[in-house]
């Protein structure tokens, strides 16, 4: 019954695939804004920059806008990873006291009193998941149980994402773990390296859904 269970839930969760464009897109704005960024900046002040008028300020709206695009693309992504492994939709927070008290810790008996005394992001654009599933490892293959909450943020003046991951078991929270998504590393890479699992994301074709 376990194993029957278990290919249910994972038949569910290969409906969160996302599809090219979406996926592409925001990798594109990943990759490529900070570089672009540069690349305008050089272009529209050639002129000057060989007079010796560097137009900082001008560099720095411009990577001021590249940063945005960047860590809110990170946050994007991440939140398709996780997505994938979620037997639900994400949590859309602000606050905090949002996420403790949400509907999802609810639906899931998740206990917020420990989610508090690890600490919780007070405020901010939050993405929650509950990520439950199976993962293999990234070297031998091996099954992994994934049994977290997960709050993502975007960083927004910096070309990253936070992601805060807490460990639980029957509902409580036993560990957490904080790390970031920061430009130029993969977002899946850095989800497999620190989660010990392989990230993967499930892009809907025409054909049918394809792992990348």
């Amino acid at each position: 019954m376990f194993h029957l269970l278990l290919l249910v839930s994972k038949v569910v969760y290969y409906a969160h695939a996302t599809n090219p464009v979406t996926f592409g897109t925001l990798l594109l704005a990943y990759y490529l804004s900070i570089p672009v960024a540069v690349i305008l900046w050089f272009a529209t002040s050639y002129g000057h920059i060989r007079k010796g008028n560097l137009r900082l300020k001008r560099l720095a709206l411009y990577l001021f806008l590249a940063f945005i695009t960047t860590s809110l693309s990170a946050y994007k992504m991440a939140s398709i990873y996780f997505y994938i492994h979620s037997p639900g939709e994400g949590y859309f927070c602000l606050t905090s006291s949002c996420v403790l008290s949400s509907s999802l810790l609810r639906e899931y008996r998740i206990d917020p009193q420990t989610l508090e005394s690890h600490g919780v992001p007070s405020f901010g654009p939050m993405a929650v998941y509950r990520v439950y599933d199976t993962g293999k490892t990234p070297t031998l293959g091996l099954q992994v149980r994934m049994d977290y909450l997960v709050i993502i943020r975007p960083m927004m003046v910096l070309p990253s994402a936070e992601v805060d991951v807490y460990h639980l078991s029957k509902g409580r929270a036993v560990k957490r773990e904080k790390f970031y998504i920061t430009w130029p590393s993969s977002p899946g890479g850095v989800l497999t390296n620190r989660l010990g699992a392989k990230f993967t994301v499930f892009i809907i074709t025409e054909g049918g859904g394809a792992g990348a």
